[in-house]
């Protein structure tokens, strides 16, 4: 699948777990797949939208903390991605400080696993 099309379904999916999720009034009643879609679909839209940064600046370390629990078993992608953001953040305080500080270039590094991810992504809700 090309980048747009894979964009375009991660949109898509995690548009219906948004709202899921809205007429469920809680995420915690998303199964583990739904889950792992808005964690991700968060992150990259995120990321879409002011980069990296923004996603720490508007969610934080809980969320990041959120993201991690659920991809990092299944998505090899996000691991490489996750070893680079913590290398950068650690349990900072302040995260998106932490990365806007860093001089390093995590919307490039995303950019370099996004494909593998949500390919990967696809594949686990699948199962």
């Amino acid at each position: 699948m090309k980048s747009w099309e894979l964009e375009d379904w991660l949109t898509n999916e995690g548009d219906k777990v948004v709202r899921k999720a809205s007429t469920a009034n809680a995420l915690a009643a998303l199964d583990w797949r739904a889950r792992l879609i808005y964690e991700v679909w968060l992150l990259d839209t995120e990321r879409r939208n002011g980069g990296v940064s923004q996603y720490f600046c508007n969610r934080g370390l809980k969320q990041w903390d959120a993201l991690s629990k659920v991809a990092l078993p299944c998505l090899p992608s996000f691991a490489l991605f996750a070893n680079t953001v913590n290398s950068v953040i650690g349990r900072s305080s302040d995260p998106y400080k932490a990365v806007i500080d860093s001089g390093v270039d995590l919307d490039t590094h995303y950019d370099e696993n996004a494909v593998g991810l949500i390919t990967e992504l696809q594949e686990a809700v699948r199962q």
